[in-house]
């Protein structure tokens, strides 16, 4: 029998979320041995002081190991909510992340709220996941090698080459120009989804979503804790949400936590 995707992911998802992310290099190097502590209190079953340790460390830098750790904490504490908003910041890193979507998956099987998304063919998603916060320092290399690049082919173009090959660097010198302006977008696209909140999750065991931002709205329906949602907009304590089945609504920001 074919066991389908969602089954897959559930059972991936019960495995994975027993143990912590592997440790990195880059990790190690970076946090020392707080990093390692909360490893061991994971491991030893001080799930508590383990998320505490992880939070710490994302009080500092945003890595993906801390963060997807943070999740694996969380939910061995029963706290859907905490869980749910780590693996969604995991997922802005590292979208591809097969342990991570499993996880997510059992995460979601274990909220109140069956919320079925529109199928997508998952370009967004793809193009996306380029431009994730993480890859902020990556786009920022691209585009200075690239710029340098146009800057040492044009100075070579006028000061020594021949003019059989002007044309010739002129063109190459263009094209690392076009390169290093793809990474300056991309630089930027990183910065704005590290500025804004594009999602956020639902903290509170149960909150009411509302027609106006006013606690004198009409309430359309209810969400509970772990429950996420799209930001489109915010004002004056409220903000205005999408689910990824259309239904919108606003909720006071009081009772949730952006991603």
């Amino acid at each position: 029998m074919v066991m389908n995707r969602t089954a897959l992911l559930l059972v991936l998802g019960t495995m994975f979320a027993v143990f912590p992310a592997p440790v990195q290099g880059q990790a190690e190097e970076a946090w020392g041995s707080q990093f390692q502590e909360a490893n061991a209190a994971y491991e030893a079953g001080e799930f508590e002081e383990a998320l505490a340790q992880y939070e710490s460390l994302l009080q500092e830098t945003r890595h993906f190991s801390s963060e997807f750790n943070a999740g694996n904490a969380a939910f061995k504490l029963g706290e859907l909510g905490t869980a749910r908003l780590h693996y969604e910041r995991a997922k802005i890193m590292d979208p591809s992340s097969e342990e991570l979507q499993a996880n997510l998956a059992l995460v979601e099987s274990k909220i109140v709220d069956r919320i079925t998304g529109i199928p997508s063919l998952g370009l967004k998603d793809w193009l996306v996941s380029w431009v994730g916060p993480g890859k902020l320092r990556g786009w920022l290399i691209w585009g200075l090698v690239w710029w340098s690049m146009a800057w040492g082919l044009w100075m070579y173009r006028w000061r020594r080459a021949r003019p059989d090959s002007k044309s010739t660097l002129a063109f190459l010198g263009g094209a690392c120009l076009a390169l290093g302006v793809l990474g300056l977008v991309a630089s930027s696209a990183s910065l704005e989804r590290m500025k804004s909140p594009e999602r956020l999750v639902v903290m509170e065991d149960r909150i009411d979503v509302l027609s106006t931002p006013s606690s004198t709205g009409t309430v359309l329906f209810q969400l509970h804790e772990g429950a996420a949602a799209r930001v489109l907009s915010q004002t004056n304590g409220w903000k205005e949400i999408q689910l990824d089945n259309g239904n919108v609504g606003w909720v006071s920001e009081a009772f949730t936590v952006d991603v």
